[in-house]
Formats: structure tokens, C-alpha cells, sequence
């Protein structure tokens, strides 16, 4: 059996989404000398030239380099929407299986596909469909030079679910934005059950690179402080600003509580309070959740966060919202992630943590590491990926 996973291997980085994901399949690959999966690679004529015009651009003011990022963007969408873009032509009939992670790679090739016989999966990794996340926290000059934007990504992400064969989920929980969100999804899952397969995300273990006294040494958190943490964008998805309402209140009846939160300061940016500590891109966020007593994760809507299997691996205490593949873990018990339907439950969790012992806090840590282990690691989403794809053949 040949796979071509349609990720360009250059771009694998643990950094999430489909090309962190791409990343662990990879490396578990190598450790196991298995040759069944191929990435595609990228253009490097097209690299080149970008890579050009990001260095020269880069000397400009930071103004007019938003500014020509932002025009470039459009101009990019419009032509991609147009149906102006296409891949080049090429033979895909080497490969039994193609697994494409993102609409727009699969619409690229969609005239290459009409030639392939072979077995088609998609698998989209965002919490809302790829298209209509375009859409969010983006510029109004976006909708007035691209006429019905949103729309037409809805025509590529129904060519998509479509074309495949087979769609994968990391699990059933995971569907449920998109449920919500796009109501010819609900319609064509119940059209196409035989379609759908599920494949828990894993990744490596993580491990922190500093002692919880050395990190809040380092941001002037006594020792005795009660901290949250929070890593990821701040954008409406994710919640960051229900994450501010949440902090201010619980700020006022807990004068110990410190929130360290990390994270490109775009487009929200933070709480102003002097126990508010923002600091902004980390290279080693592991660290900062690790010193953290618990890490509340805020997402509007949520597919299946990778940060929330770092949580689980480093031992620590999660409060999430009531939403998507949040809920996974709710139905397998796992008593160390705390579900909340709104802000006032959400504060009513920090006060259950808040008052728990040390012991009690270390022992719940410790069964979401014992879980994480045993389900969610990136050897046991290889395992399962095989398991599945065998299936299919």
C-alpha cells in the first residue's frame, strides 16, 4: 500500500494544525523504518519568488507592510476563488490512497482527481470549516473586493466532503461545529454515515523546560499565587476574549490569582490588570502550563485542540468549554477536564480547583497524563491511522 499524504514535507513543524499533525506521522514513520506514507513537496520556482518579495517588503514601514500583505492576500483569494488556480497536471496512479488535510490543496487538484482511481480521504483540522474560518477576524476590505466570499469557500468545501471517499474526524464530538455551523454538513452525514472514520490526534509527549519557582520567578508571581494559564490565538474561535470576561470576574474574589497568557497579541489583545501577564510568542509554552494550577481553555467552538493534549500530557488540571471535541473527554470520564456551558460556571470551576489540595490537584494531573499516555500520544494516532487506512484496502 502507497499513501501520499498531500502535505509538502518541508513545512512539517509541530506547530498545529494538518502540518503539526503531518510532522508526528512523519517522525513516527522514521522510528519505524516504514516507507507506506509520502508527503508532497514544494515548488521551489514559486518559494523563491514569494521568499523575494517577503525580504524586500520587509524593509519597509510596518505599516504598509500590513497593508501589502493584507492587498497581496486578496488579490491571492480572488484569484483563487476565480477558479483562475489550478496544479499543474500530474499522475497520481503510483498512490492507492491520497490524504488531503486542507480544501484548498484538494481543490487545486481537482482536475488531477478526475483521472485517479484510487481511494480519496479528507481530513479538514480546523474548528470550523476551512472556509468559513477564512472568513473570520479578517478585514472588511476582504467581502467589498471578493463579491460573496464566503459563499463560494462553501462550494469548494462541498466539492471537498464530496469528492473523497472517505472524511476522517478525530472523533464523533469533533463534528459537532460544524453541525452547528454549516447546515449542508448535518445533511450530508446523514446521507453518508458509510463515509466517516475517526482517528484520535496525538502528539509527543511534552516536557517543560522550567521549574514552575524559575517561571514565576521570572513574571513576579509569588509562589503562593493561584495561576491560570492560556496559550493559543487570540481570536474570537478560540474564545480569547471570553477568557478576559472570565479573569476579570474571578480577579475580584481572588486577590491571588494570576492568569499567565501566551500567543500572538492579535487581534484581541489583553486583559489591562497588574495580575495579567502577557508575554506574548513563546518558543517554550510547556513551561509556562506546567508552573500554571490549572489552564482554562475557552474556545466558541472547538474541533479537537491540540493544545488540550499538551495539557493532558504535562500532568495539569484543564477547564474547557461545553463544545466539540471538549466533550470527548467528558464521555470517557476523565475527571481532570472540567466542562463549563457558560462564564458563571466557568468561575465556579476555578473556585472547586482553587480550593482543592495539592494532593487532590497532583492526582487528577496525574490521570489525564495516565490517559494521555494510553490514547493521545503520536504513537497511538500512527497506530490507529494504520489501523485505518489497512481497513480501507
Amino acid at each position: 500500500m502507497k499513501v501520499l499524504i498531500y502535505l509538502e514535507e518541508e513545512k512539517l513543524a509541530p506547530k498545529g494544525g494538518p502540518y503539526a499533525v503531518g510532522y508526528y506521522y512523519h517522525k513516527e514513520m522514521e522510528k519505524r523504518k516504514d516507507n507506506t506514507l509520502e508527503f508532497t513537496h514544494v515548488n521551489s520556482h514559486y518559494e523563491s519568488i514569494h521568499k523575494k518579495g517577503r525580504y524586500i517588503t520587509s524593509k519597509l514601514p510596518k505599516w504598509f507592510n500590513n497593508f501589502h500583505r493584507t492587498i497581496r492576500s486578496i488579490l491571492n483569494r480572488r484569484k483563487f476563488l476565480n477558479g483562475k488556480e489550478i496544479a499543474d497536471p500530474k499522475d497520481f496512479s503510483q498512490y492507492d490512497i491520497i490524504h488531503f488535510h486542507q480544501s484548498n490543496h484538494m481543490y487545486l487538484e481537482r482536475d488531477n482527481l478526475k483521472k485517479y482511481n484510487g481511494i480519496v480521504i479528507y481530513q479538514s483540522h480546523s474548528p470550523l470549516p476551512f472556509g468559513q474560518e477564512q472568513c473570520c477576524d479578517i478585514s472588511k476590505l476582504y467581502s467589498m473586493f471578493i463579491p460573496h466570499m464566503r459563499k463560494r469557500y462553501e462550494e469548494i468545501d462541498k466539492f471537498c466532503f464530496e469528492r473523497a471517499d472517505y472524511i476522517i474526524f478525530p472523533c464523533e464530538e469533533a463534528e459537532e461545529p460544524y453541525m452547528e455551523n454549516w447546515p449542508y454538513f448535518k445533511i450530508f452525514k446523514k446521507a453518508n454515515k458509510n463515509k466517516f472514520r475517526y482517528v484520535l490526534t496525538g502528539i509527543p509527549p511534552c516536557k517543560a523546560k522550567k521549574t514552575r519557582e524559575d517561571v514565576l520567578m521570572s513574571y513576579n508571581i509569588p509562589s503562593d499565587g493561584f495561576v491560570i494559564s492560556y496559550v493559543g490565538r487570540h481570536n474570537t474561535v478560540k474564545g480569547y476574549d471570553i477568557l478576559k470576561d472570565i479573569a476579570a470576574d474571578y480577579f475580584n474574589i481572588d486577590d491571588n490569582a494570576w492568569v499567565i497568557s501566551a500567543g500572538l497579541e492579535s487581534p484581541f489583545r489583553r486583559l489591562e490588570h497588574p495580575r495579567w501577564k502577557e508575554i506574548g510568542f513563546t518558543d517554550d509554552p510547556h513551561s509556562l502550563i506546567s508552573a500554571s494550577d490549572v489552564f482554562v481553555l475557552p474556545n466558541r467552538v472547538t474541533y479537537f485542540d491540540i493544545v488540550m493534549l499538551e495539557i493532558l500530557s504535562l500532568g495539569k488540571i484543564v477547564i474547557a468549554s461545553r463544545t466539540g471535541g471538549n466533550k470527548y473527554f467528558e464521555r470517557m470520564g476523565l475527571d481532570g477536564v472540567l466542562l463549563y456551558d457558560n462564564k458563571e460556571e466557568a468561575i465556579n470551576q476555578l473556585v472547586r480547583v482553587r480550593k482543592m489540595s495539592s494532593e487532590e490537584r497532583l492526582k487528577l494531573g496525574c490521570r489525564n497524563k495516565e490517559f494521555f499516555d494510553k490514547y493521545l500520544s503520536s504513537s497511538a494516532m500512527y497506530d490507529s491511522y494504520m489501523l485505518m487506512l489497512n481497513s480501507l484496502t
